[in-house]
């Protein structure tokens, strides 16, 4: 029986370890396509106007370039960036980047995670997800946010412990904290309390009352 192929002969990228954060360039293009499906479905739908959608794309496309920036991968770089470019120009995208803000969307839920982080980038924020408070404290540690929208009940972390780090090392980065999460009643005001939250809603209020909420938000901070 033959060998499946040399070492010189198999493709270069199994020859080749991949590390952590290449890993999660990877993950963010799974990411990126997957949402980049939702907003062509959304604007299909006539739920996201075309300009929207245009501003969406580039928000997802800059937070690429950033991220391959980072780790060295300079062809994805010049590929994120003439992407962006060419949104920009045929969408006629025009953010007013004085009031832009940088947030990190916490939340084990994807579809919950994915249209959050549209809504915002719609409104032109730059947004990082993560599904777990492990991802989080890698993205805090990458780049502060000016805010963090969390969930409040994380499955890798038991409730109190998770409220406790939030009010604590958010508190020392001076970050402010929303908490959207599938608790309600007095389990929500009782998590949000000891997560130190500076603005709490329950799920059940939907993503638009979340961003009016949020739009207060930022126009309250000064940063």
């Amino acid at each position: 029986m033959q060998p499946h192929g040399t070492a010189a002969e198999r493709p270069r990228a199994e020859l080749e370890p991949v590390t952590p954060r290449q890993r999660r360039v990877l993950g963010l293009l799974e990411d990126r396509a997957r949402r980049t499906e939702l907003v062509a479905a959304l604007a299909g739908a006539g739920g996201f106007p075309p300009e929207r959608a245009a501003a969406v794309l580039c928000a997802e496309l800059g937070e690429l370039e950033i991220t391959a920036t980072e780790v060295g991968l300079d062809g994805l770089v010049a590929m994120a960036r003439a992407a962006r470019r060419v949104v920009e120009l045929l969408g006629g995208v025009k953010v007013a980047h004085w009031r832009q803000r940088d947030v990190i969307v916490l939340d084990d839920n994807e579809v919950t995670r994915d249209l959050i982080t549209l809504a915002l980038q719609a409104e032109g924020h730059r947004v990082r997800a993560a599904a777990s408070v492990a991802e989080l404290s890698l993205l805090v540690r990458e780049r502060k946010p000016h805010v963090l929208l969390s969930e409040a009940r994380m499955p890798d972390a038991p409730g109190a412990r998770f409220c406790n780090y939030l009010r604590v090392t958010m508190a020392l980065e001076r970050i402010p904290i929303v908490i959207f999460s599938s608790a309600h009643g007095d389990e929500l005001d009782v998590l949000a309390r000891e997560a130190g939250a500076d603005l709490y809603l329950s799920k059940d209020q939907g993503i638009a009352d979340l961003m009016k909420e949020v739009a207060r938000l930022f126009e309250e901070i000064l940063w």
